[in-house]
């Protein structure tokens, strides 16, 4: 299986370890008949949507194709003070779902909408996304999982309270 995946991000690293994976930036070309999988890791701007979209088309009619996109629990409303970050993954959720339930195609299309990862408060590792990436990867050809959120289980509100503390 060949992963493309953007970004030099610690998670894209790990990515690249467990998977053999390319890492490339977003502005790359990229040929896209070389790949599988295509991870959209890297966030820059509203550039996730765009690589959504463009490998989307490319592969649109391709059913043994799968697109993963890595988003966040933000993209969620109420959720972040980071209104613009909050509202980049958003569209890309929305995006994700329009092309999950609105069109005629043949990938499989996931989003991962993950909670903190890899901080001394609690939070998710990049082994543990790895294992759920692996998961996906390893899934049976009629079934998708569109959407899945990982986040440590421990209370959000108390999380955030210490994560504000922490940042004075």
């Amino acid at each position: 299986m060949r992963i493309a995946v953007t970004g030099n991000s610690k998670l894209a690293a790990e990515i690249k370890c467990r998977f053999n994976a390319i890492p490339f930036r977003i502005e790359d070309y990229v040929d896209k008949s070389n790949y599988d999988v295509f991870i959209n890791n890297a966030h820059v701007g509203f550039k996730q949507c765009e690589l959504l979209y463009d490998w989307y088309n490319e592969w649109r009619f391709d059913e043994s194709k799968l697109i993963i996109n890595i988003s966040s629990r933000a993209g969620l409303p109420n959720l972040s003070k980071g209104f613009l970050y909050a509202s980049q993954k958003a569209a890309l959720d929305h995006l994700t779902d329009n092309l999950i339930y609105n069109s005629d195609k043949l990938c499989k299309i996931t989003t991962i909408n993950l909670g903190m990862l890899e901080d001394p408060l609690p939070s998710v590792s990049y082994k543990e996304t790895c294992d759920l990436i692996e998961y996906i990867l390893n899934l049976p050809k009629h079934l998708e999982i569109p959407r899945v959120f990982l986040q440590n289980r421990h209370n959000y509100k108390e999380i955030q309270t210490l994560k504000e503390i922490r940042n004075k």
